[in-house]
């Protein structure tokens, strides 16, 4: 599956992944269960990937497609689960 997002929406949503990790930094911070704080750091390291790998792409024109330099397409292998 291949979803494509603008520079815009790829902006934003790198905003809401660091903020989000900002508040999991807080939060880690603040819990006494070592078992709840060993899965929020776990789920800060891969949204802290995430974020490096919309950097990585984050507008180089040979990502877009049809030489549509606001686009970014990010291909999606796995999505959450139900």
């Amino acid at each position: 599956m291949d979803v494509q997002l603008t520079a815009e929406e790829s902006a934003a949503l790198q905003r809401a992944l660091r903020t989000y990790c900002s508040d999991l930094r807080m939060e880690i911070i603040a819990t006494d269960n070592p078992g709840y704080r060993r899965e929020l750091r776990e789920d800060r390291a891969v949204l802290e990937s995430v974020i490096g790998k919309l950097d990585a792409v984050a507008s180089p024109p040979a990502a877009a497609p049809e030489g549509d330099p606001d686009v970014v397409v990010v291909r999606l292998v796995s999505v959450w689960e139900t």
